[in-house]
């Protein structure tokens, strides 16, 4: 008997719907395809709490798996297979069809071109045919034209024209416009046809045609009294086929209500805006402009939006008559009362002129972008042909007219440098208001030549290195301060020669409402120099009218003050005002100047050179300032120390007083410094205070040391010497300076060798900062002991053979050349001049 063999392991339907071909088409994911197949599987698992792995459960349902896909790949191969055979064959079938198609298109196409061939020719014969009779018509229409015009020609030289007379009364108003053709033509052959036998007819049809215009004139006047525009359209409808119609179209305009109403300006009525006096106050908000000219305005628009209906009614050419109309609205109207309001302006003053014409001209533009509203109802573009008239009329557009009627108006007031010559002369004279006091300060109680030479030498400077030439009314205005009789009578206080840093934002402020008044009113292209020409008058009145002078002035009062007494640190405080006044320049360079001068790089460029000229010069200035008031501060110290007794440290027995912090002249040493100190840390800021403070401290330190070499010092004169120097130390030590507490240190340290008895003074002398310290430098300094001779100290150091640097490793020896280098860098130091100060870019 065979074996059997084994079962083949069955699929469950869920499993067999799985592994059909509607399972992988669209969006397939073979992940979730093997969860499926092992999800029953798993499931069984979990139901048979087994905790163990068998693999054959998963292999077996894989396996059959795979055969049946591998028997639905087979299927679908297959079935690809002859659905390829069916497509190939489709394939051919469609190829075929589109070749038949192709070849009954290109026989349909070679028909059309054959016809569009033949229809060309005969249009091409129906053109020249059209030509030919146009031209026959206009020839013959000529010909009778001119038959016509013949007859009347012929009839006025009889005497009369009964034709022409019976057009004109029996085809009523038609034969008037037919007349005013015939009348045009027959004015032309007069002219052509000079014979004494066609006088007669020259002077009748002249005659002829004058009573005509006289006559439509009148009708036109008449109809325009009564408000009839059908018979005023009719009149100028002839009148333009007469000879223009200029004649009527001057009636029109010239009686208008609106010219006869604003015909003239009443010069004597006082302006009508709020708050006018505002308007020469450069501080001052301006105010609103005058309102009889914003009523005028209102006017002219209501007025121009009514007269664009009824021109484009009467007139048979609306846009040229409108046209005309807007002209004369412009230069009679509007020219003459701005012409009077900018004459009241500048009696006032130049800053009112220029505001007023500021606001003139916005509210002109305004006025003009609501007039080319109109140019709608016209409905009449450019080149447009009178209907029914033999006469072509051409008429640019009415943007263009309103353009240039608004340029032609402020033409007087912007053409060349007339504008720009009034902006400077407006910011010199409001400048010269403003900086009056400060001249005059400077003038009285600086000295008047001394002032002016500083203003000559200064002005010839920027004369001399400026590319661009000065506007002559700049010059003007600084020959003024060099001829300053004005300001010789002012009453002038203290308070006037001072720095105001709220005075220069208001310089500020009046000079960036100048350049954005430029904007308004200059084109594009002239912003840049105009900029450039603007800020250069400011630096020129803030850098050499205001801060170098208020500079040089400080200057010459520190060199003229009398070391016997204290110095004013009122200098400290004006550097730190012209550092804010440097820093609001800069940002108004930076927000207003340097975006407007941009477009032109050559403008750019000597513009930015200029403003970092006026920096350097600023900062050289100041940096003078400051070194000169460390030199009268130094001055000073060295007074105080002057005045130092012999006998303050070498006291006798009824003067000695330990009870004292310290004698007379450290005391007042230490005050100022305090005070100084106190300043510096007001004035200045950062790395300044350091290296102001640090020259002023080494050349002290170097004060002290050569004054301590001039006393005799007594071992009790010794504890007040050693006092002055705690003092001393004190008074440097708030300033927080490292290299000035370590020389200060070493001073203290060496006021210890007046203290000590003589037996342990070497000791002293090998330690601390003294150790550092060449002994031959130390050496004048412990001669100044009482008991330097009586205490045998000279046997002792001639004994331990220090005076000659010898010794053996302490003071001398091997360390002395680093010691003497030590003593030479501070000597150096003690004379260094390293102050500059940075101003705030």
């Amino acid at each position: 008997m065979a074996p059997r063999l084994p079962r083949p392991f069955e699929l469950n339907p869920d499993l067999k719907a799985a592994l059909r071909v509607e399972s992988f088409q669209g969006t397939f994911s073979s992940k979730a395809f093997i969860e499926k197949l092992s999800n029953g599987i798993i499931q069984t698992r979990i139901k048979e709490n087994s905790n163990t792995f068998d693999p054959k459960p998963f292999i077996r349902t894989f396996e059959s798996s795979l055969e049946e896909l591998e028997k639905l790949a087979s299927k679908m191969q297959k079935h690809t297979i002859e659905l390829e055979r069916e497509t190939q064959k489709e394939e051919l079938a469609f190829k075929k069809q589109v070749k038949e198609l192709g070849s009954g298109f290109e026989d349909v196409q070679s028909t059309l071109e054959s016809l569009d061939s033949r229809i060309s020719e005969v249009g091409s014969t129906a053109i020249r045919i059209g030509e030919k009779l146009e031209t026959a018509d206009k020839q013959r229409a000529r010909a009778v034209l001119s038959k016509k015009l013949m007859e009347y020609f012929m009839q006025f030289n009889d005497g009369r024209c009964p034709t022409l007379e019976s057009l004109m009364t029996q085809q009523g108003l038609e034969g008037q416009i037919e007349a005013a053709r015939i009348l045009r033509q027959l004015a032309v052959i007069s002219k052509e046809v000079d014979l004494p036998e066609t006088q007669v007819a020259r002077d009748g049809i002249e005659k002829f045609r004058e009573q005509f215009e006289t006559d439509m004139l009148s009708s036109f006047d008449k109809a325009y009294r009564q408000a009839d525009p059908k018979v005023m359209a009719h009149c100028a409808k002839a009148l333009l086929e007469f000879n223009g119609g200029h004649s009527c179209v001057q009636i029109y305009v010239n009686q208008h209500d609106f010219f006869m109403l604003h015909s003239k300006v009443n010069e004597s009525a006082p302006l009508e805006g709020p708050n006018h006096e505002d308007l020469t106050n450069p501080i001052a908000a301006i105010p609103p402009i005058d309102a009889g000219l914003i009523k005028l305005y209102d006017d002219i628009r209501t007025t121009v939006d009514q007269e664009a209906e009824i021109i484009s009614m009467v007139f048979p050419n609306p846009a040229a008559v409108f046209q005309v109309f807007i002209q004369r609205v412009f230069e009679q109207s509007i020219q003459q009362f701005i012409e009077t309001l900018l004459e009241r302006s500048q009696a006032k003053s130049t800053l009112a002129y220029l505001r007023t014409l500021l606001s003139i001209h916005e509210h002109t533009i305004h006025l003009v972008k609501d007039l080319k509203m109109c140019e709608d109802t016209l409905k009449v573009g450019i080149n447009a042909n009178v209907k029914g008239s033999n006469i072509s009329v051409t008429t640019q557009p009415l943007s263009q007219t309103l353009d240039r009627c608004l340029d032609d108006l402020f033409v007087p007031f912007l053409e060349g440098d007339r504008y720009l010559e009034k902006e400077l002369q407006s910011l010199c004279e409001i400048y010269d208001s403003m900086l009056a006091k400060f001249t005059a300060y400077q003038l009285q109680r600086r000295g008047g030549n001394k002032f002016r030479a500083i203003i000559t030498r200064t002005f010839n400077q920027i004369i001399d290195s400026n590319k661009t030439t000065l506007p002559p009314v700049v010059q003007e205005n600084f020959a003024t301060v060099k001829n300053p009789e004005k300001y010789q009578d002012m009453k002038v206080s203290d308070d006037d020669g001072a720095l105001s840093v709220e005075l220069v934002v208001k310089l500020l402020k009046i000079h960036a409402e100048s350049v954005l008044r430029s904007l308004g009113l200059l084109p594009v292209s002239g912003r840049p120099k105009h900029t450039a020409v603007l800020f250069q008058l400011l630096t020129d009145y803030i850098g050499m009218r205001y801060i170098d002078a208020a500079l040089d002035s400080a200057i010459e009062d520190l060199s003229a003050l009398d070391p016997k007494f204290p110095p004013d640190l009122r200098p400290m405080k004006r550097v730190k005002l012209v550092n804010g006044i440097i820093h609001l320049i800069q940002m108004h360079f930076q927000t207003t100047i340097l975006p407007l001068t941009v477009p032109s790089p050559q403008v750019y460029r000597d513009t930015v050179i200029q403003k970092n000229k006026l920096m350097a010069n600023v900062e050289a200035k100041a940096n003078a300032t400051i070194q000169k008031e460390i030199d009268v501060i130094l001055a000073w110290l060295e007074t105080c120390l002057g005045r130092q007794r012999k006998s303050d440290f070498k006291p006798k027995d009824d003067e000695i007083d330990l009870t004292g912090l310290a004698t007379k002249p450290c005391i007042d040493c230490c005050e100022f410094l305090r005070r100084m100190y106190e300043t510096t840390k007001k004035c200045f800021d950062g790395k300044n205070i350091e290296m102001f403070c640090t020259e002023v401290g080494v050349t002290f330190h170097g004060m002290l040391l050569e004054h301590f070499k001039k006393f005799q010092i007594s071992p009790v004169g010794g504890v007040l010497l050693t006092k002055d120097i705690a003092k001393y130390q004190e008074s440097v030590k708030t300033w927080n300076i490292p290299s000035l507490n370590e020389r200060f240190e070493m001073l203290r340290q060496l006021g210890n060798v007046f203290l000590v008895k003589p037996e342990i003074l070497p000791s002293v002398l090998n330690e601390g900062y003294l150790a550092k310290v060449d002994f031959k430098s130390l050496y004048p300094y412990l001669q100044m002991r009482v008991d330097f001779k009586t205490s045998k100290l000279d046997k002792l150091f001639e004994k331990l053979n220090l005076t000659t640097g010898n010794s053996n490793g302490n003071g001398g020896g091997p360390a002395s050349g680093g010691a003497a280098s030590r003593m030479a860098q501070l000597e150096d130091l003690t004379g260094a001049k390293f102050l500059s100060y940075s101003l705030h870019r």
